[in-house]
């Protein structure tokens, strides 16, 4: 239960955060594009004035109101994002995207510690009789002789 209350205090700031940010970043992009205040109702008194008189709407006024109705479901579907994620990602996924940001072009692949040996060099003839063995096993002979053979051979190893 209390880690449930905390996702969703966590999941409210960070919501706040993001509508704070989608806000910010529409609000500087509408002073810098149409040079309008979309904070301000007096922006949308204007509009409203401005559709009532009869005015005939361009392409570029139909793209500014639909920009601005899209702040809200543009919020809506962050907020869901941002409610289902667990929220110790919230905090340690910038980071780590940081840390990686001028290293991800030098990444090395992952390393199994448990499966690296110091092995010796080994010659040429030991390496093709090791080869050779392998092909061996993979390849079993299928004729009757060498099957009584083979298992000659696996009883006197068992024997050893």
């Amino acid at each position: 239960m209390i880690k449930k209350l905390f996702h969703i205090l966590f999941a409210i700031v960070f919501c706040v955060a993001f509508t704070a940010v989608v806000v910010a970043a529409f609000y500087q992009a509408y002073m810098y594009f149409y040079r309008i205040n979309i904070l301000s109702p007096k922006t949308y008194r204007n509009i409203a004035a401005y559709w009532n008189s009869g005015a005939t709407l361009k392409s570029n006024d139909l793209l500014m109101l639909f920009g601005i109705f899209c702040v809200v479901p543009i919020n809506l579907v962050g907020w869901w994002v941002i409610y289902h994620l667990k929220y110790a990602n919230l905090w340690f996924k910038p980071l780590a995207w940081l840390g990686s940001f001028g290293t991800k072009d030098y990444a090395a692949p992952d390393v199994n510690i448990k499966n690296l040996k110091v092995e010796e060099k080994k010659t040429i003839e030991q390496l093709v009789n090791e080869r050779i063995e392998l092909e061996k096993k993979k390849t079993p002979n299928l004729e009757v002789g060498h099957f009584r053979q083979d298992i000659i051979e696996k009883i006197e190893e068992n024997r050893k």
